[in-house]
This record gives C-alpha cells, sequence and structure tokens, in this order.
C-alpha cells in the first residue's frame, strides 16, 4: 500500500493555491488527530484557518485517498520486512487510515498494520467497554503475529488502547517489545466532548472537510451529510448514508466505553511522544503514566501540537526515533523463540 502514498505524505507540497481556495467556514472545534475535539484552531488573518490546520486537513484527505476505504479489522499498511510487526490501535474514529502517514517515515523494515473498530463493514454488536475491545484485537493481532513479542503504538484514544491491548497480551502471558504512545492520557477521559454537533466535526476532520456544524445546528446530522456531499472527492465520497451513520455510532460507543475505562498495570517498555505546544507539561504526563507502567519509559518531545504530530514536519523527527527505538527493542528481545515467529496471513475471527 505505500507505493500508492500521495505525495503529501512524503512531505511534498501542493501546487500554490490561492487564499480564497482554501477552506474559510469557522470550525468550532477540531479533533486532536483523531482524538476527542479540541478547541478550535487558531486563524489566520481573514478568517482563514492556520497554515498548519489547512495542512492537518490536506492531510487527512491524502491520508483517507491512500487508505482506498479498508475497513477491515486489521489493515497491512505494510508487510514483509525483516523486523518485528507494529501494530497500530485506532484513535476515536476508529479506523486508522492516519496512520498511513508512518510509511515514509518509519524504518521499511518493520511490518505496519492499523487495528479498526468493528461496525463499519456490516451490522454487528459493538464493544461494551475498552477491556472487551482489547480482547478481540489481541485475538486479530495473534491471527497475523501468532507468538510474541509484540509491538503497539497508538495516538490519542489509540494510545489508551494499545495499553489495553498489552494488559490483554501480558495476561495470556505474552511479552510487550515496546508500547508508543503518542501522546494519550490515561486519566480524565470524562472530558471528551460527547456532543452531536461535536462528534459530526470529529467525523468531518478526520476525512479532510472542513468541520463546520456549529453547536448551535438544530439539524446537525443533516448538516453533517450536507457538507459530505457538496465536496465529491473527499474521504467520504460515495459512502452511502448508512454507512456515515454506522461510523458516528462507533464514535459515540468509543466515546461511551472510554469514559468508563480504568486502565491496569503493564510491565514492559515504553516509548512517549510529546506535543509539547499542548499542555500539561512532559514532566506531568511522565508522572500520569509512571502510575500505570512498570518499566522504563522514554520521551521524545515533539514540537508541535497533538492534532499535527503526523504532519512531514513533526514525521521527520517521529519516524526516525521510532525506527531506532524499534531496533533497539528487536535486539533487545531477539532470541530462537523470537527468531521462529511467523507472521500469518490475517483472517479475521466471526
Amino acid at each position: 500500500m505505500d507505493d500508492d502514498v500521495p505525495r503529501l505524505l512524503r512531505g511534498t507540497p501542493e501546487p500554490a493555491r490561492t487564499r480564497a481556495s482554501e477552506p474559510s467556514a469557522r470550525v468550532p472545534g477540531e479533533p486532536a488527530a483523531g482524538g476527542p475535539p479540541a478547541a478550535a484552531p487558531a486563524r489566520a488573518a481573514g478568517g482563514l484557518p492556520a497554515a498548519e490546520d489547512v495542512q492537518t486537513l490536506r492531510l487527512s484527505r491524502a491520508t483517507a485517498k491512500a487508505a482506498g476505504g479498508i475497513l477491515d479489522l486489521v489493515m497491512p499498511m505494510r508487510v514483509g520486512g525483516d523486523g518485528p510487526p507494529l501494530f497500530c490501535a485506532h484513535p476515536l474514529v476508529g479506523l486508522s487510515w492516519c496512520y498511513l502517514a508512518l510509511l515514509p517515515h518509519v524504518d521499511a523494515r518493520y511490518p505496519l498494520y492499523g487495528l479498526q473498530a468493528r461496525g463499519l463493514r456490516r451490522p454487528e454488536p459493538l464493544p461494551t467497554s475498552i477491556e472487551e475491545m482489547a480482547c478481540d484485537y489481541a485475538n486479530q493481532i495473534r491471527m497475523t503475529q501468532p507468538s510474541g513479542p509484540y509491538h503497539l503504538l497508538g495516538m490519542s484514544l489509540g494510545g489508551n488502547i494499545a495499553f489495553a491491548i498489552a494488559e490483554e497480551l501480558e495476561r495470556r502471558d505474552q511479552q510487550i517489545g515496546l508500547l508508543v504512545i503518542l501522546d494519550s492520557t490515561l486519566v480524565d477521559l470524562d472530558a471528551i466532548e460527547v456532543e452531536p454537533w461535536a462528534i459530526y466535526n470529529l467525523v468531518l476532520a478526520q476525512f479532510g472537510y472542513v468541520p463546520a456544524v456549529s453547536p448551535t445546528e438544530p439539524a446537525p446530522e443533516e448538516r453533517m451529510l450536507e457538507l459530505v456531499r457538496r465536496r465529491p472527492g473527499l474521504g467520504l465520497d460515495g459512502w452511502p448514508d448508512q454507512r456515515l451513520l454506522a461510523l458516528q455510532r462507533v464514535i459515540r460507543n468509543n466515546v461511551a466505553v472510554a469514559r468508563v475505562h480504568r486502565p491496569g498495570r503493564v510491565h514492559c517498555p515504553v516509548l512517549f511522544f510529546s506535543a509539547t505546544r499542548n499542555p500539561p507539561t512532559l514532566a506531568e504526563k511522565l508522572e500520569s503514566w509512571g502510575s500505570f507502567v512498570d518499566g522504563p519509559i522514554e520521551a521524545v518531545e515533539m514540537d508541535s501540537r497533538h492534532r499535527q504530530m503526523l504532519l512531514p514536519e513533526p514525521m521527520a523527527r517521529l519516524g526516525p526515533a521510532l525506527s531506532n527505538r524499534m531496533a533497539r527493542a528487536a535486539a533487545a528481545i531477539r532470541s530462537p523463540v523470537f527468531g521462529g515467529t511467523r507472521l500469518a496471513s490475517h483472517r479475521e475471527a466471526r
């Protein structure tokens, strides 16, 4: 799939566009890279979105296009390579398309897989807890990689899910080689916005649309559908209304299970990437995570906002740091048992 990643993912600038052609609608709330909606971003002069926010919308469009509409529970982003695979847990939106931004920056020796939510390809029961979700994803991971050590990554709510998967795998006596967290928090999740307008804006922004549903909109669902149909060719083009509504159902369920989840403890090394332009401080973040981790925590500070961590400039630092740490994790756990680990062709559990 990485051969088809658009130039935006590789950091190549788009052709110049006039200011009048950029999105100009007011953004009442913007998601943090697929996570809970954050405060409205800063806007440049003339009422236009700030340059980094335009970049974020473009990146979302690029990753949605590169994903090709894949809704499988395990999305192979890159297969092959002689290193251990990295499994990426989806953020709040339920899809792992955003992680396609990793491909140009993470060493090609490491296969990359994205874990995606149930309920999008077809109607089916949704998990009633993060624990149930983690158990399901652990099963899916082990169908792809039958034995450990396992390497996990998550951003925003994906970090919480990756943490819960690590807990589940350790309960099964499986080793976690590395847990990679992209600026997630394990506490205060009851602050996640649950208003319908915010959920609809999350959907829009994740797929490259200007999130322009107002908190005072009397019919936010209809407004979201109108915005999608008005811009053919973007990430949700061709999705029937039923699937769009299913996506909202998945997001609402992810919010519900996250708000009541109470994490346990893991016993593995953690690599923590911190967006320094958002509070709290790195020291406060690490103090919080230290309560849940019985293992070394290595931190890398990123000069970016949370929602912009996957843009090419931050990724130019994140990718090599992640690749280096993966190499050290693989070297530390290399053994005859791990050397015999086989990657199986993935077949979804029914």
